[in-house]
C-alpha cells in the first residue's frame, strides 16, 4: 500500500512540475524537466515493478519457508490466479512426497520389528544349545524345530518385502502369456486340501474356463494370497468359495470366507503394509502382515481392481476385477 501511495505521489509530482514550469514565466531548462521526468519515471517504474512481482517474491519465501514441521503453502488471495494453481499444485507434490517418505519410514520401522522377532527367538534358542546345559534330546529337537521354523518365518518375510518393493517401484513387469486361471485356481485348492481336511473345511469352487493373458508372478500372488488366506482365517467346519466368472471384457474372481467380520474401522486399512487384526492369530499361521498389500498391487499392476465386504451375512468376501 505504501509502494502505491509513493507511485501516486511521485506521478503527481511529476504533473506539477510540469503544470508550473508550462506556467511560469520563466520555465526551467528542458534538460532539467527531463531530467526530472526521467528521475520519476525510474522511481515509478521501479515501484511498479516491485509491487507486480510481490506475490511472486512471496512465494518464493513460502518456498524456502518449506520445512519438515510445515509442509504446505500459504495460499493468499492476493496471489495471482496463475500462482495459486501453480501453489496448488506444488502442495499436491509436496503433500506426496511428505506421504511417500512416511510410508518409507515406517515400512522400515515394521519390517526392522518383523525380523527382530524370529531373531530374536533363533539367538535365544541357539545360546540354549551351545550353552553347557544338560538338555534331553527332546529339548534340543524342539530348540532346533524352533529354529527351523522361525528362519521359515524370516525367509517367508524376506520374499514378500522384496516382492513388494519390487511391485510398488513398477518392478516386476514380466512378459505376458496365457495363464489358464481356472487351473490355477485348482491347483492351489489341492496344495491346500489337506490343510483344509484338517480343519475340516469345505472347499466349494464354482469356476467357469478362463484364459487369460497377464504376467504369471502377478497372477499367483493374487490367487495365492488370497486362497490360502482363505483357508487360514476359516474357523474349523467353515466354509470357503471360490468362484470365477467371466464376460467379453472382465474376469471376476470372488473369495468368501465363514470368517469372523471385518469391522469397518480395520476394512479401511486391510491392504495396509504390515497391518493384522489379530496379530496373534495371524503369526500363529504364518503371516507376515503382507499378503493382502502384495494382492492390492498386483491387481494394480495387472489393471483391475480389488473390493472388500465383509458383514455378519457373508462373513468376508473379496472381489478382483481383471481386464481380460
Amino acid at each position: 500500500m505504501r509502494r502505491i501511495l509513493f507511485l501516486w505521489l511521485c506521478l503527481g509530482f511529476l504533473a506539477v512540475l510540469v503544470v508550473v514550469n508550462t506556467l511560469s514565466r520563466t520555465p526551467l531548462p528542458a534538460e532539467v524537466v527531463y531530467l526530472f521526468i526521467f528521475a520519476a519515471a525510474l522511481g515509478a517504474a521501479y515501484l511498479l515493478a516491485k509491487y507486480l512481482s510481490a506475490p511472486v517474491e512471496r512465494l518464493r519465501d513460502e518456498l524456502q519457508g518449506l520445512d519438515h514441521k510445515r509442509n504446505i503453502l500459504d495460499l493468499h488471495d492476493h496471489l495471482y490466479p496463475e500462482l495459486q494453481d501453480m501453489a496448488l499444485k506444488i502442495n499436491d507434490l509436496t503433500a506426496q512426497k511428505r506421504e511417500a517418505a512416511n510410508l518409507r519410514r515406517d515400512f522400515f520401522a515394521n519390517a526392522s520389528h518383523e525380523l527382530k522377532t524370529p531373531i530374536t527367538s533363533i539367538k535365544g534358542s541357539a545360546e540354549l544349545l551351545c550353552a553347557d546345559i544338560p538338555l534331553s534330546d527332546e529339548q534340543r529337537k524342539e530348540l532346533l524345530t524352533r529354529i527351523g521354523l522361525e528362519a521359515e518365518r524370516m525367509h517367508s518375510l524376506i520374499n514378500d518385502i522384496i516382492m513388494i518393493s519390487r511391485l510398488e517401484s513398477g518392478g516386476v513387469i514380466g512378459e505376458r502369456e496365457e495363464i489358464d486361471l481356472t487351473q490355477t485356481v485348482r491347483d492351489f485348492c489341492d496344495e491346500l486340501s489337506s490343510l483344509a481336511e484338517q480343519n475340516q473345511l469345505h472347499l466349494a469352487l464354482k469356476l467357469e474356463p478362463v484364459i487369460l493373458r497377464a504376467n504369471r508372478k502377478n497372477v499367483y500372488e493374487v490367487v495365492g494370497n488370497l486362497i490360502i488366506n482363505a483357508v487360514n482365517y476359516t474357523p474349523p467346519g467353515g466354509r470357503v468359495e471360490i468362484c470365477l466368472t467371466t464376460d467379453a471384457e472382465t474376469l471376476t474372481l470372488t473369495v468368501r470366507n465363514d470368517a469372523e467380520p471385518i469391522a469397518p474401522e480395520h476394512q479401511r486399512r486391510i491392504f495396509e503394509r504390515f497391518y493384522r487384526i489379530d496379530r496373534g492369530r495371524s503369526k500363529a499361521v504364518g503371516g507376515t502382515g503382507l499378503g493382502l498389500s502384495i494382492v492390492k498391487h498386483a491387481v494394480e499392476r495387472l489393471g483391475g481392481t480389488i473390493q472388500l465386504e465383509s458383514n455378519k451375512d457373508i462373513g468376508v468376501l473379496f472381489t478382483v476385477c481383471l481386464p481380460r
